[in-house]
């Protein structure tokens, strides 16, 4: 059980790192082609394909968060396959 609320707390962390990075790279963007910056961006279907599409990496180069958007994407994937995993190694037997 509080192993559960660990893994719970470490993917909410990891989780909001992502977005808050993510959020400073759309406020990157918005800067550099004088586009006004969404209060709600995540709910735009233009910023969800953005996001998606592999020139992220290279909007987060420019805006100088590459680092912190390779770390956050990291984190988010150990968090999952982490927990995931100790879920696989608690029910084996013996």
């Amino acid at each position: 059980m509080v192993r559960g609320l660990v893994w719970f707390v470490l993917f909410g962390a990891a989780s909001l790192a992502f977005y808050r990075v993510n959020d400073r790279i759309v406020w990157d963007i918005c800067r550099r082609e004088r586009r006004p910056y969404p209060q709600a961006w995540t709910f735009s279907p233009y910023w969800q394909w953005r996001t998606i599409v592999g020139g992220w990496y290279t909007d987060a180069k420019r805006a100088g968060l590459l680092i912190p958007k390779v770390a956050a994407t990291a984190a988010i994937l150990l968090v999952s396959i982490g927990s995931v995993m100790m879920g696989i190694i608690d029910h084996m037997p013996g």
